[in-house]
């Protein structure tokens, strides 16, 4: 699966060269340019439609990305089969991956087409496993949360609804069945603030377990924080929030922000400063 995702980073970045390194030298791709024959065979023929598919089209999602993947797993009907589902600017589809050597072997694309869903059709869309956890349940549940940073702030939400209904924090929410952290993160941001993100580095991984008066489990959450930049869309209050502001991160403590939260920007700051990441 590391291949597959160091792929669609060199395919965002517009790296035909590093495209072209992560096939065998004998690979069979099928259906996956737009334009031009239905297959292509070898490294060399690949890796000059690739450079032909670079120069002619740019990146038409946020921040100049080609392609947003949601989702990247193994496929159980053999060795080395990997699947990613996505979406670019004219639609979503899915891809499947056939990787022999730590190089694609096989590489066939399938699109719907369909502008209106992240998620693509005949795939196998998320389903929440989002439980009532209070008192009654006794099944944790993954939460993935955003420090994003942009010129000089930080982004905060207030809360709608519980847990820590009416506080400000971070963006943030429960993970998906079959989602991968960062496209979590990156919905979860999307659906809160309006922001489209590129998603950084893991900043930190923790609990959160809040319990009733008896000392009865209400809600256990493990969550892991990742930094975070915004690539496009426009700040505005989404789902679960009630508003969503941009909070000086020297200034936290005037939000009445937990002081976990404040550990984690401040952590992130410090990654910001080690990190290859900007703040565009």
């Amino acid at each position: 699966m590391d291949v597959v995702q160091a792929f669609y980073q060199a395919l965002n970045r517009g790296d035909a060269a590093a495209i072209a390194a992560l096939y065998a030298h004998d690979c069979t791709v099928e259906y996956v340019f737009e334009d031009g024959a239905a297959v292509y065979e070898t490294r060399e023929v690949v890796a000059g439609k690739w450079a032909e598919e670079i120069a002619a089209r740019a990146g038409g999602l946020p921040g100049g990305h080609r392609i947003d993947v949601s989702r990247i797993g193994g496929v159980q009907t053999g060795w080395g089969w990997v699947r990613a589902d996505w979406v670019s600017a004219s639609g979503t589809g899915y891809s499947h991956f056939w990787i022999e050597g730590g190089l694609i072997r096989k590489h066939r694309t399938i699109r719907q087409n369909d502008l209106g869903s992240r998620f693509p059709a005949g795939s196998s869309t998320p389903v929440s496993v989002r439980r009532e956890n209070d008192s009654r349940g006794r099944f944790p549940i993954v939460g993935i949360g955003a420090v994003i940073l942009t010129e000089g702030k930080v982004v905060l939400v207030k809360r709608r609804n519980e847990p820590l209904a009416g506080q400000w924090s971070l963006p943030g929410g429960g993970l998906e069945l079959g989602e991968s952290l960062e496209a979590g993160t990156a919905r979860e941001v999307l659906e809160e603030t309006g922001l489209v993100v590129t998603v950084g580095p893991m900043i930190e991984v923790f609990d959160r377990i809040l319990l009733e008066a008896d000392g009865s489990v209400r809600f256990h959450f493990v969550l892991v924080d990742y930094l975070c930049w915004p690539r496009g869309g426009r700040l505005q209050s989404g789902s679960d929030v009630e508003a969503v502001t941009l909070a000086d991160p020297g200034d936290l403590a005037a939000w009445r922000v937990a002081e976990k939260v404040r550990a984690v920007v401040a952590r992130a700051l410090e990654l910001q400063r080690t990190s290859r990441g900007t703040d565009d």
